[in-house]
């Protein structure tokens, strides 16, 4: 029994990101009568942040916390979250527990060793899209729902524009003084 996740993962603050947990059990305990997720920051004894069965979650991650995926249902089975609106504080060693429970009614418990270290970043302006892996991390909620790679805020294209506009001015000028001269 195990359950995988990443190491280390970084997004910017105000994006989302998706801590991804598979589970990889042998097939004779197919046959599942319940799986239970549970997520904690902090490491292995850390604070839980999000409980699927119990439809528990910490009070400064309710409305950004979501689990990914159906951890009962194959062919992949995940555990996987999402973390919406991302904050510096939200910066943590996040652990995955699962705990499935067998046809015979014996629980299964496991834990991912190490779990994931979230590192929220500043996120700094920028004229130029930013490239985050999809199925990580996006710049924002917005880019995730289109499903994009990257985006332009209206901050960024405002000042793309008056830097055009700028740039013209400056031409116009230049071409002006030529004339007179």
């Amino acid at each position: 029994y195990r359950l995988e996740q990443p190491e280390i993962l970084a997004a910017p603050t105000g994006g989302s990101i998706t801590l991804p947990c598979t589970l990889i059990y042998p097939p004779e305990i197919e046959l599942l009568r319940e799986v239970r997720v549970y997520w904690r920051r902090g490491g292995f004894h850390g604070d839980f942040v999000y409980n699927h069965t119990e439809g528990f979650t910490r009070w400064d991650y309710r409305g950004r916390i979501a689990l990914v995926g159906n951890p009962g249902e194959r062919p992949k089975r995940t555990a996987s979250i999402r973390i919406d609106r991302l904050q510096a504080s939200d910066t943590s060693e996040y652990v995955c527990q699962v705990c499935v429970q067998l046809q015979n009614g014996t629980w299964i418990p496991w834990r991912a060793l190490p779990g994931t270290r979230l590192t929220v970043t500043e996120a700094a302006p920028s004229p130029m899209p930013r490239t985050w892996h999809p199925a990580l991390a996006t710049q924002d909620t917005r880019s995730a729902e289109r499903n994009s790679t990257g985006h332009l805020d209206t901050t960024h294209l405002a000042l793309i524009g008056l830097a055009s506009t700028l740039s013209k001015i400056g031409i116009c000028i230049a071409v002006f003084a030529l004339c007179q001269w």
